[in-house]
């Protein structure tokens, strides 16, 4: 190198020092606390609907349930944007209505459920979010999410009728199971994205949550009750999260 590069080397070095200590200095941490509700739901397969041979028909829909979630957030901002991963305990599922009838030449039934389900998640959104004037305004954020069950309930009536007799509807209230002979899965992920206001510590969002994981997964069975013109497992259909969220968070300075 020449020597009269040596000057201009060791400025443009201290430039390049001054301006990363700068950026690092105006990186601000917090730590936030945040709860919410969810309004969730999930899809209806195409193949919950379907009707044929020996005169069977089945239908299925779903309507929201109300839940919530709370967790912690931990915020890194620099100027408007700023990288928002949490760690959240967020409730989410359906009210799910399937009637199932078949008329055969042996006779017919007919199988109605009406149930609430309630799955509870382990779930870390990582967001990243821009703040129109940096600590206060209108905000737009959006993010991936993975999540992990950790249990949840299913509550409601199921009944069936028969020719000339009508069952006792059955209650229950059962709770949720991910083993491996079930058919449901313990793992999701997908992305968050939605609006919100920033005033200082104090942050408002409303946000959507889409799911890519289909929760139910196939189970093999020779049992003849999972044939179409049987009874129907309406469980083994395709699903995915849907939750639109109302969250507020208060980040303490770190």
């Amino acid at each position: 190198m020449k020597p009269t590069a040596t000057p201009l080397f060791l400025a443009l070095a201290s430039a390049l020092l001054l301006n990363t200590a700068t950026a690092s200095a105006q990186t601000t941490f917090r730590l936030g606390v945040r709860g919410g509700l969810n309004r969730a739901l999930t899809t209806v397969d195409p193949g919950s609907s379907a009707s044929g041979f020996n005169a069977y028909n089945r239908t299925a829909d779903k309507n929201p349930i109300y839940a919530w979630q709370a967790g912690l957030v931990v915020e890194a901002a620099l100027g408007k944007f700023a990288l928002q991963p949490a760690l959240l305990f967020s409730q989410k599922g359906e009210e799910f209505r399937t009637n199932f009838y078949f008329n055969g030449a042996a006779g017919g039934f007919s199988d109605q459920s009406t149930s609430v389900n309630r799955y509870n998640w382990l779930e870390l959104p990582i967001n990243i979010v821009y703040t129109l004037h940096g600590d206060h305004g209108l905000q737009l954020f959006a993010g991936p999410y993975a999540a992990l069950a950790v249990g949840g309930r299913q509550t409601g009536t199921s009944y069936r009728s028969a020719p000339y007799a009508f069952y006792t509807p059955h209650e229950f209230d059962d709770q949720v199971s991910y083993r491996p002979d079930t058919n449901n899965r313990r793992f999701d992920a997908g992305v968050n994205f939605g609006l919100g206001y920033r005033q200082g510590p104090v942050q408002v969002q409303a946000g959507f949550g889409l799911g890519f994981v289909n929760l139910h997964r196939a189970i093999t069975s020779n049992d003849p009750s999972f044939s179409s013109f049987a009874e129907y497992d309406f469980n083994k259909d395709a699903a995915y999260n849907r939750v639109a969220q109302l969250t507020g968070t208060y980040f303490f300075a770190l």
